[in-house]
């Protein structure tokens, strides 16, 4: 639901991107509204990957439920080739933290922001549909045959 809410919401604010300063202040507030979706349904198809899907995969991959850091998870995924490279999700981590921590009059900041995440997002999207692939192909088979 978060990808497809993405994708909507991109659809809509094509017409706007790349952002200036100037733009982003004149922005009508239902423009403004679909902004903040896509920056939320962003945020939150991140969290759902990477506290629920990534970790799942491993333990299905490896076998094993034990706890192990993040970064281990990513590494797992970028080795089978789930991920073309766990730089990329800090990178995109990175984008989304800054959001976390805007501050007023910080405009050029977030219009910097928002307009590599509104080319970028595009990775996580990809990273998504790789982990759907690799478990339809892979995983679900095994378990299948069991």
């Amino acid at each position: 639901a978060h990808r497809l809410r993405l994708i909507s919401g991109k659809g809509k604010l094509t017409p706007f991107f790349p952002l200036a300063s100037e733009s982003l202040e004149g922005l009508t507030d239902e423009t403004v509204s679909y902004l903040d979706q896509f920056i939320y349904r962003f945020t939150k198809l991140q969290d759902a990957m990477g506290t629920r899907l990534f970790p799942a995969l491993v333990c299905m991959i490896t076998g094993s439920d034990a706890p192990r850091p993040f970064l281990d998870i990513l590494n797992q995924l970028e080795k089978v080739g789930i991920i073309s490279s766990s730089e990329t999700w800090q990178t995109l981590r990175v984008l989304r933290n800054n959001f976390a921590h805007e501050y007023p009059g910080s405009s050029e900041q977030c219009v910097a922001t928002l307009n590599m995440l509104f080319v970028e997002w595009h990775q996580l999207e990809a990273m998504f549909l790789s982990a759907r692939v690799y478990y339809e192909e892979k995983l679900l088979p095994l378990l299948a045959s069991q």
